[in-house]
């Protein structure tokens, strides 16, 4: 399937780009698809400039451009109303600043965020923002701007907060080819941070992130993995909450239900309706083992077992690998207040088995996040099915967004759901930054 935009005007457009980036266009293939959509043209700037130059002839033609970092978050959305150019930023991936004693780094927003860890790494320094879900074989290309364009966060959010928290200002092209920038380099800086936050999450339908500058924290001294199966859900979320409370050195926890509980690497027995407590200690050396001899006394009924160092990091990365929906299968977000998260896990894999659909999910309990993949059934039960979750969510106090899934259950739901009165406001903003509808049109909330 190709973009259903006028031809003529990509036609027209396609001499002003090559003029622009000469050999860093090309045609349109495949591999740059989203929901089936073929964008006709691939751009590939090698600078903000190229880049703001080729967006701004897009914008004078009609033509609709959606930017592409390291290709993992083009499943979130609903379909796109029209593609015809593929922005590349892979380009864009230079460290511009690094000041160490400063706690700050800038870079380009096509840097990966696996070589910016491994950079840091050197310094003794971490960016606390976890990759997202995706490939088993390619773990590490989630890019910057695609990280903050998604809003996605992660296991580290229990300790280190979103990543919003951890962005002091970033550079930014509008649709119009205009740049701007907004906060600035130290933590100190608070003007201009609004507009930059606001992008966050936007699925770059309000400009494309081209730069980002970020408070960094030191690499803690110590890590392990602490993990204790039991034979249901309930007494794996009490230890998680339990553990909360006391205040230990922990820097994420996961609750773990269904299929997933037992297809992980080092997981010890739980049985077929069993749940997994995750929890991943880091801190002082002192304080890593204190928090594991206290978690050792609150699972004193279930199976443990302990991983460290390289072993421990390794099962968080795999465990986002292991909730990474296939081609086939939805996965689902769902933002709740704390104290609804194991309900609504129960909740969902009752649905699934009225529906015949396989569930697996996973929660990082004490942020209220759910991250949940169904698999298999016929499209009307697991449409029924998600707007059943998603109306238990909303009881809930919280939302739920469908954040990958095949076309035919595109064709039928809403991937964001009711944004309720929200909803003007984003539309007043996307009118403003982007009237012409030129970057991402259609996929982000109310078809914007």
């Amino acid at each position: 399937m190709s973009s259903n935009a006028l031809p003529g005007a990509v036609a027209d457009l396609e001499p002003a780009l090559r003029q622009i980036l000469g050999d860093a266009l090309a045609p349109g293939d495949a591999a740059c698809a989203v929901d089936g959509l073929v964008p006709r043209l691939v751009a590939a700037p090698a600078s903000v400039e190229q880049l703001a130059a080729a967006l701004a002839a897009a914008n004078e033609a009609g033509a609709a451009a959606i930017p592409w970092g390291g290709g993992r978050h083009m499943a979130l959305g609903n379909i796109p109303a029209r593609y015809d150019i593929a922005l590349r930023t892979a380009k864009l991936d230079r460290v511009l600043e690094h000041e160490p004693a400063d706690l700050t780094v800038t870079v380009e927003a096509g840097m990966t965020l696996g070589r910016l860890q491994a950079l840091l790494a050197e310094r003794g320094q971490f960016l606390p923002i976890d990759p997202p879900a995706g490939r088993a074989d390619a773990p590490s290309d989630a890019t910057i701007g695609g990280v903050l364009a998604a809003g996605v966060s992660g296991p580290s959010r229990h300790a280190y907060g979103l990543p919003r928290d951890w962005l002091l200002g970033c550079r930014v092209v509008q649709a119009d080819g205009t740049v701007f920038k907004g906060g600035g380099r130290v933590v100190k800086n608070v003007a201009g941070y609004d507009l930059p936050k606001l992008l966050i999450g936007s699925l770059g339908t309000l400009g494309v992130i081209v730069e980002a500058t970020f408070k960094v924290a030191p690499l803690p001294a110590a890590q392990e993995t602490f993990l204790a199966a039991f034979p249901s859900l309930p007494p794996a979320a009490d230890l998680a909450f339990a553990a909360d409370e006391r205040g230990l050195a922990l820097r994420a926890l996961a609750l773990i239900h269904g299929p997933m509980s037992t297809a992980l690497p080092e997981v010890p027995a739980s049985g077929p309706e069993g749940a997994l407590a995750a929890g991943w200690l880091a801190g002082p050396q002192a304080a890593v083992e204190r928090t594991a001899r206290e978690l050792a006394g609150l699972a004193r009924e279930a199976q443990t077992r302990r991983l460290e160092g390289q072993q421990s990091e390794g099962w968080w990365a795999r465990l986002g690998e292991a909730d990474a929906a296939s081609e086939a299968s939805v996965a689902v977000r769902a933002s709740l207040p704390a104290s609804a998260v194991a309900g609504f896990m129960e909740r969902l894999a009752a649905l699934g088995r009225e529906a015949g659909v396989a569930v697996a999910s996973l929660s990082h309990p004490t942020t209220g996040l759910v991250l949940a993949r169904l698999d298999s059934g016929r499209d009307e039960r697991l449409v029924s099915a998600i707007q059943e979750a998603r109306r238990v969510a909303v009881e809930a106090g919280g939302c739920l967004v469908v954040t990958a899934a095949p076309v035919a259950i595109k064709e039928r739901l809403d991937v964001w759901g009711d944004m309720g009165e929200a909803l003007p406001l984003m539309r007043r903003l996307k009118e403003q930054l982007d009237p012409r509808g030129t970057l991402n049109p259609g996929r982000f909330v109310g078809g914007l």
